[in-house]
């Protein structure tokens, strides 16, 4: 999870038309288009990243690196801290949500925070953490506020937008065979963390693999 190269821009969008809603990071900024074609740069710290679009349109979720944090440095329990916000486009009003903090326990890890994605009706935003060597871990938090929650470990994290199990989590999570070694397979899991089906492995890159096994849930009817 190296740092993002100044001449990168990260699109997320939502929805069709001739503009789709997005946001961009740009130079650790965020840079917002409406659905008109309109562009905005809504923060100024150069830290920022990882934005993504509420189900709405309502809100954008981001992380902010603290001063003073490494970016390239996602070791399990010493990632860099990065708090997670809400910013509400209505009023461009930014609050943070998650205090990114150290833990003893690879489950109360809040470094290395990444891959954020909000839960269909838009009320919940689950997000990665450093935590195991061989695995990062599955949060869980309002968007309003409050104690965030361990959900489960796994290696990114999508949610279920349609289908038979819609809200359901996807991820990969590493896992040993007797006598067979280890292998890496996509697992469904609730949102609360109690594993629903083993959908096995898809292929790399991760991306694609993801999407893949994504695709086989959501047909699922």
């Amino acid at each position: 999870m190296k740092r993002i190269a100044i001449a990168t821009l990260v699109a997320l969008s939502l929805g069709a038309g001739a503009h789709a809603q997005s946001v961009v990071v740009q130079y650790g900024n965020l840079v917002y288009q409406n659905a008109s074609g309109a562009t905005e740069v809504l923060t100024e710290t150069g830290a920022d990243g990882n934005p993504v679009i509420s189900p709405d349109g309502s809100m954008i979720a981001f992380t902010r690196l603290r001063s003073g944090e490494q970016e390239d440095s996602d070791i399990a329990g010493s990632g860099p801290l990065r708090d997670v916000y809400v910013m509400r486009l209505s009023d461009r009003a930014v609050t943070k949500i998650v205090s990114a903090a150290h833990s003893q326990k690879p489950e109360g890890e809040l470094s290395g925070i990444n891959s954020l994605v909000f839960s269909p009706d838009g009320s919940t935003l689950y997000f990665n953490t450093a935590a195991w060597v061989t695995s990062a871990a599955i949060h869980a938090v309002s968007v309003q506020g409050g104690r965030e929650r361990f959900v489960t470990d796994g290696n990114g994290v999508a949610v279920v937008k349609r289908g038979k199990y819609t809200g359901f989590l996807l991820t990969s999570q590493h896992r040993y065979m007797d006598g067979h070694g280890s292998w890496n397979p996509y697992v469904l899991v609730s949102p609360s963390g109690k594993q629903i089906k083993v959908l096995g492995e898809f292929g790399d890159p991760d991306a694609r693999a993801m999407s893949a096994a994504l695709r086989n849930v959501e047909a699922q009817r």
